[in-house]
């Protein structure tokens, strides 16, 4: 026979105290002492009691999940911003559904009507596109919805960003003052502002200081973005630096150099985005641009909570500053060795395909 769950009454015996106090410590509806509190939590962990949220929900007409929905979850960026919204979350007593679009149109919309029917106390978005779906706008005025990293300039809704121009031009005005003229911006998506005006920032720099770049989109998958970059190598001049505007795209370019033995910073710069582990543990650490992941977990979380308590009247936008995380897979231009660079690049292709 299966073990019955434990009950909120067996929490309140063991703790004692009555089951109102434990009901309040779970669902925050009246405050408890700091030092009671802990008891109780301590209690019920120790005697796997776990909220029925379904029921909670039934009898206090107060949801306390939250759907997050990212459009991919092998993103590093996404599962890392998720992390730190679940850690806000929980401190608040919150439960967090994920789900994830596929960055699919028509999958985004099956997910957001299964999320809804949650009747969840709010919404944390990253949508498949700048276009917000109308199941969203429809929602807005029931329950908070915020949106983030994309739906740039949706109207009626919170948005917390990025500041995805300022992050663009820190990595042009580092490669300007490196000396570099001729960069390449390797883009995920060109739909998506965030992306647009990443490549943005990062031209204003360059022409600035006399040079060009030229922007290829490669889409967001790594092997089908190496292929891409590939191919544009193949048809132009090599510049001297790489910009990368994700961090999948930084994969992409990365995978796209080492398969035609092109060295990161001896043959071409190269600036990163999103900041992991991997890219400083290399033998060629990567330049980055580092997004405020935390900071922007914790406005996402800050704006939903004071939307549930009524505290903010319109909707806002709010854009967090990156930081450029200086590597050394960025070096100063050598006149001399960039303009042999292009037959170098060449030379090694031939010679790879031919051990091939």
């Amino acid at each position: 026979m299966a073990k019955r769950p434990t009950s909120i009454k067996q929490v309140a015996d063991a703790a004692g105290v009555s089951t109102a106090t434990v009901s309040n410590v779970f669902s925050g509806k009246k405050p408890v002492k700091p030092e009671l509190a802990a008891k109780v939590r301590e209690t019920a962990k120790r005697l796997g009691y776990h909220v029925n949220r379904a029921a909670s929900n039934l009898r206090s007409g107060q949801s306390r999940i939250v759907p997050v929905m990212v459009p991919d979850l092998s993103d590093p960026f996404f599962t890392s911003l998720i992390t730190e919204i679940e850690a806000l979350a929980e401190a608040d007593d919150f439960d967090i559904i994920v789900a994830s679009s596929k960055d699919d149109a028509e999958t985004e919309k099956r997910r957001i009507a299964a999320l809804l029917s949650w009747q969840p106390a709010g919404m944390i978005i990253v949508p498949s596109s700048d276009a917000v779906p109308q199941a969203l706008v429809a929602a807005r005025d029931s329950m908070p919805i915020i949106l983030t990293d994309r739906g740039v300039g949706a109207e009626g809704f919170d948005i917390v960003l990025p500041d995805n121009l300022d992050a663009g031009r820190q990595a042009g005005a580092h490669l300007a003052g490196l000396g570099h003229r001729r960069v390449l911006i390797a883009a995920s998506d060109l739909g998506l502002q965030a992306i647009q005006d990443r490549c943005d920032g990062v031209t204003e720099q360059i022409e600035a200081a006399g040079g060009t770049t030229d922007v290829i989109a490669v889409g967001p998958k790594p092997a089908i973005g190496a292929a891409r970059l590939g191919e544009w190598l193949d048809a132009n001049p090599m510049p001297s630096a790489v910009f990368a505007t994700t961090d999948m795209t930084t994969l992409s370019l990365l995978s796209c150099l080492a398969e035609r033995g092109i060295d990161v910073g001896s043959d071409v710069s190269v600036v990163g985005f999103d900041d992991y582990p991997w890219m400083s543990a290399r033998r060629t650490p990567i330049t980055a641009v580092r997004q405020p992941v935390e900071g922007m977990a914790e406005a996402i979380w800050a704006t939903l909570r004071s939307r549930l308590t009524g505290l903010e009247p319109a909707s806002a936008t709010a854009n967090l500053k990156c930081t450029l995380l200086v590597r050394a897979s960025t070096r100063p231009v050598q006149d001399a060795r960039h303009e042999s660079l292009n037959g170098t690049a060449g030379t090694r292709e031939a010679q790879h395909r031919a051990s091939g």
